[in-house]
Parts: C-alpha cells; structure tokens; sequence
C-alpha cells in the first residue's frame, strides 16, 4: 500500500470515534418528535448497526464501533428542487470536521434512514453501512414486543440497553423491579435512543450503566439502570414527565449516584 492510501485510510479509521462532548446545534422538539429515535438495519436483530437520532448528535454503532456527529440540523431544501423520490429531510453533522449524513425517507413501511457524506467519511463506513435501510422500529407503544436475541453471544458493554433483556436472569430481574410500569412499551423493551453500556465501579463495586429513552420523547421519558452483576441485581432510575420513579431498592448512596449519573446523560449542559 502507498503512503498516501495509507494516510487515507488512517484518517478514515479515525472518524470512528467516541461521542462528540459537545455540540453546537441541535435539533427543536418538532423535529426530534419527527425524526428522532433510534433506526435499525434489521429490526428483527436490536445488536445490528443502527443509527440514532439524538437532539444533538447522529450517531451511528455497529458493534463496539461508533461514529458519531455533532452540530446536529435538518435540511428539508437540501436536494433543491429535484429531491429524490420518499425523500423527508436530510440531517446533517460534523465528524472531525467532515460531513455525516442521515437522509430521512419513508415509504409504505414507514420511515427509514440511509447514510450518506464526505468521501471520507463514506470510506470509514464501509458499501455495507451505507447500503443499509435503517428503520425505525418498534414505534407504536401499544405494541409490546420481546426483543430478538442476537445469532452470537455479545458481552454487555457491546450492546445498549435492550441487550441487557437478552440475559434471562438480568430481564427477570428487570421486570420484577419495574412492577406494573412493565406495561409501558417503551420501559419493557428499551427500544428507543440508547448508547452502548459502560462498565462503572461505585463503593468498590462493578456495575453496568445503561441509558435508554422513550422515541420521540427522549427529554420527558428516560431512564438510567445499574446492573451489579455480583449481585445479579438491577437499579435504575426513571424520570417521566417530571415524575421520579426509583426501581430496585437502591441505598441512599446508590440513589445518589443515579440522580448524578441521570443528570450526565439527560441533562448534560443545563
């Protein structure tokens, strides 16, 4: 290989990165009720590549890899005059000063997202991830569905928070925490916005941090969960419209932790 394809594609490695820790743009809540969420390639498999939508940021996971793109706007002009045929909007973000594109359709199975952006960017992604039809599935709430378990067996901190469902043991104890909240779809599948699970210590002892929100709601409706493996037990912390809701028993201290740990993801920068 040349020196200058090898400086490509070491550039191009790059733009797989960690979450931007702050972003300049964003979309309103109009917009994140229209488009935001989380959209996978195969809704059948929720540890296929997705992309999510956030207020701020487009991110974009295939296994424990991750791209993801700030100063976060829609462009509903973006083709002009001549937009493709389903187009909706185009959202557009900055990766290492590169363009990321998430072109929003939708068609009669409803709304879907295909990836576009700089040469770049395109060759870190790969014919594959940009080839994909990443749909927004499990919207309706009405309809509660028990996750598909992937074909091979992921670790935790590979996976966001409906992974934690594929383990028997964590699921079991997740429902009995949740009490009749398990009712509610989006808390008994975790299938909207949800970053990939982060192993954590408090007082000594390991913990997995998962985060997930309800689509289309994520500032209203979201939630944090610690899972002490130890322990096999769950916590979290639900926030519903301003209603707190703490699940598990959690001690005063570990009620602290999830109070800080809710702030960091939810209200990061208010």
């Amino acid at each position: 290989m040349s020196t200058h394809k090898r400086r490509y594609a070491a550039i191009a490695l790059a733009a797989w990165s960690v979450m931007p820790t702050r972003a300049i743009a964003a979309l309103d809540s109009d917009l994140m009720k229209m488009y935001g969420g989380t959209y996978l390639s195969d809704c059948k498999n929720l540890a296929s590549p997705r992309v999510t939508v956030f207020a701020q940021a487009l991110v974009v996971l295939k296994g424990n890899q991750r791209m993801a793109g700030n100063k976060l706007e829609a462009a509903h002009s973006y083709f002009g005059q001549s937009p493709p045929p389903k187009y909706q909007v185009a959202l557009l973000s900055e990766v290492s000063g590169m363009q990321l594109l998430g072109i929003v359709y939708r068609d009669a199975s409803g709304q879907y997202i295909m990836l576009d952006g700089d040469p770049k960017v395109r060759s870190s992604l790969g014919p594959a991830m940009l080839a994909y039809k990443y749909r927004l599935c499990g919207a309706k709430e009405s309809k509660v569905a028990e996750p598909t378990p992937p074909t091979r067996k992921y670790a935790l901190t590979e996976l966001s928070a409906p992974g934690l469902l594929y383990d028997a043991r964590i699921k079991s104890a997740y429902y009995q925490a949740l009490g009749a909240k398990r009712n509610l779809g989006w808390l008994a599948t975790l299938d909207g916005p949800s970053p990939t699970n982060k192993k954590i210590t408090i007082g000594g002892m390991e913990y997995i941090l998962a985060t997930a929100c309800k689509n289309h709601d994520c500032g209203d409706n979201n939630i944090v969960l610690l899972y002490a493996p130890a322990q096999g037990r769950i916590y979290g912390k639900i926030y519903e419209r301003g209603r707190v809701t703490f699940i598990g028993q959690p001690s005063a201290n570990l009620m602290l932790e999830l109070n800080r740990l809710w702030k960091a993801e939810w209200r990061q920068g208010r």
